[in-house]
């Protein structure tokens, strides 16, 4: 499955600090667990104040204790005191409160894996919503500059792809690639969660990279799909999900180098049918997930500022430009040996070499092969009478003549 999920468990013990503050407002302020049932009536004094009674379960306020309340679930309520001021008029027997309760907000869009709620789905928690109006987002990013910075490596031959393996640093996406912050962002499916990720969208089929050098694990199930675990020396690991494919020689328990394509971008899991996007994750010393938007953004900071510049010096200290004219057509009327010859100069490795195999060839078939190996046999036996005949006695030298 995906790993970024948040429990609405979880987020209630995270939002517990503020609502013991919110506790603290009011005088006298009674705290009753989920589910209690109070009932007070009120005071006959002539100055009389209303309670506050608060959920542990959410960060808004319920209704005065003048009212029976029984919570299945924590709604938001607003109290609102009539008359122009909050406390009220001089010589009241009581205090008149009218409580109201807005209708739920729609919930946001969902983009990345997730679906639409159904209909009849409950309305996002409101502890799960504090949690996502507490993330101070940044601007929505891309990689347009980069891609913009590399371009004239094409002048050597490199398109588009090979530009972004080679120049995008530790940014995970070899390729046009956008995102925004949406970290702790509703999504619905199974049931409602916090999304505990970066999306980075893309077509389908761009590479995806190694940022780190790193162990591979790979798993294909559940909310991610096809994805891939890359773990550092330092057990920080980087979850990479909704894969399409695998990268060459990408298997479990391969050591994947930064930089290494170990997949591409696709819809697997969750995600299918939607945008083809990266689901990305990093998960320090092996802990849980933090937001990486700001380490994504500084990856492609650092990749303008550090690797580009590298790169083009690089490639223009080997002054190997291949933007070469068209090549001239082959002159007719020529024989293959010409032909040759004229292609030699158009590329001397490999046009020489096959010259001389040529010519190779040619000298060996002009050869008599039947007359040389008589020839060699005549040669052959004139050496071993030679060297033989001293050693044999005359006698029977006369008997091999």
């Amino acid at each position: 499955m995906e790993h970024g999920t948040l429990t609405r468990g979880a987020a209630a013990a995270l939002v517990a600090g503020l609502l013991a503050l919110s506790t603290a407002v009011g005088a006298g302020a009674q705290v009753l667990p989920v589910g209690t049932t109070t009932t007070t009536t009120p005071s006959s004094t002539t100055t009389t104040s209303s309670t506050t009674t608060t959920s542990t379960a959410s960060s808004t306020t319920s209704p005065p204790s003048s009212t029976t309340t029984t919570t299945a679930r924590p709604r938001p309520l607003v109290t609102t005191p009539t008359g122009p001021s909050a406390a009220p008029p001089s010589g009241s027997t009581t205090s008149t409160t009218t409580t109201t309760t807005p209708p739920a907000p729609p919930p946001p869009d969902l983009p990345g894996d997730g679906g639409a709620p159904p209909a009849d789905a409950d309305a996002f928690p409101p502890e799960l919503a504090a949690l996502t109006n507490s993330v101070r987002r940044t601007a929505p990013n891309s990689t347009t500059a980069l891609v913009a910075a590399l371009a004239p490596l094409a002048r050597y031959g490199l398109d588009a792809t090979e530009q972004a393996i080679i120049g995008f640093g530790r940014f995970p996406v070899a390729g046009e690639a956008r995102w925004s912050d949406d970290w702790w962002l509703p999504r619905f499916g199974p049931g409602w969660r916090l999304h505990e990720g970066l999306d980075i969208f893309a077509a389908f089929g761009t590479p995806v990279r190694a940022p780190v050098d790193g162990t591979v694990r790979i798993t294909n199930h559940g909310l991610g799909g096809l994805a891939v675990y890359v773990t550092g020396s330092d057990r920080t690991y980087w979850y990479m999900a909704h894969l399409s494919a695998l990268g060459t020689g990408i298997v479990d328990g391969a050591v994947a180098r930064t930089g290494q394509v170990v997949g591409y971008v696709g819809d697997s899991g969750n995600a299918r049918g939607g945008p083809p996007h990266l689901h990305f994750e990093v998960h320090p010393r092996g802990g849980g997930p933090v937001p990486p938007k700001p380490i994504v953004d500084q990856f492609v900071e650092d990749a303008l500022r550090l690797v580009v510049p590298n790169v083009l010096r690089a490639y223009a200290a080997r002054g190997t430009s291949v933007a070469a004219p068209p090549s001239p057509e082959l002159p007719t009327g020529i024989t293959p040996r010409a032909a040759l010859l004229w292609a030699s100069s158009l590329s001397p490795a490999g046009g020489s070499v096959r010259l001389a195999e040529v010519d190779a060839l040619d000298a060996a078939s002009s050869i008599d092969w039947s007359a040389r190996a008589l020839q060699a046999d005549v040669t052959e036996r004139a050496e071993v009478r030679r060297w033989l005949l001293p050693l044999v006695p005359r006698p029977l030298q006369r008997a091999l003549n």
